[in-house]
């Protein structure tokens, strides 16, 4: 068995320095591309949403300001729909006031006989009536008088004011005043 030495110097085998920093350079070079790249996609996108909320904001206030049209219309067509309930129940209740009017005035006069009672004045309020006239004895008035207090669907009250005779040539009239309570 031969052993070799080798005595002689060994050559020393330099590393290429240059070698280093191209690769270095690369890889920072790329780094900083994709970093670029990637700051222009996320401003690329922050712009398009920027754009776009902007945009449907101009449309929400669109569609607000349309909103707050029609809630001011319906604002007001309630206060109308109010007014008009308030004439209807004016219109319902004058119309009730009215027939009861009538139909008290009627109460007054159907009781009366023709030839026995002449009336000459009436004033007729929505609670009460003064009925005046002539009558030609005290009997038919009482009569009257009693045939009005039977009728409690309309007549409250009957009251005799004043009952004075009266002479109008050879007859003997009595003259009244009647006060009526509804």
């Amino acid at each position: 068995m031969i052993i070799k030495f080798n005595l002689l110097p060994k050559e020393k085998i330099q590393s290429e320095d240059k070698e280093r920093p191209p690769i270095f350079l690369k890889l920072y070079t790329s780094f900083l591309f994709f970093t670029l790249i990637t700051l222009a996609i996320i401003f690329y996108n922050t712009h398009s949403k920027i754009v776009n909320l902007t945009e449907d904001k101009k449309k929400k206030e669109e569609l607000l300001s349309k909103y707050k049209k029609i809630a001011f219309k319906v604002k007001e067509m309630e206060k109308e729909n109010e007014e008009v309930k308030k004439r209807i129940e004016i219109i319902i209740s004058l119309k009730e006031g009215q027939g009861k009017n009538l139909k008290n005035l009627a109460s007054i006069f159907s009781n009366a006989q023709v030839s026995k009672l002449l009336f000459s004045g009436l004033r007729l309020d929505s609670a009460k009536a003064n009925v005046k006239g002539l009558g030609l004895d005290m009997d038919f008035l009482a009569l009257y008088m009693q045939h009005l207090e039977n009728n409690k669907e309309v007549i409250k009250s009957v009251t005799l004011k004043t009952a004075q005779q009266k002479t109008i040539g050879d007859l003997k009239l009595i003259e009244f005043e009647l006060e009526v309570n509804f």
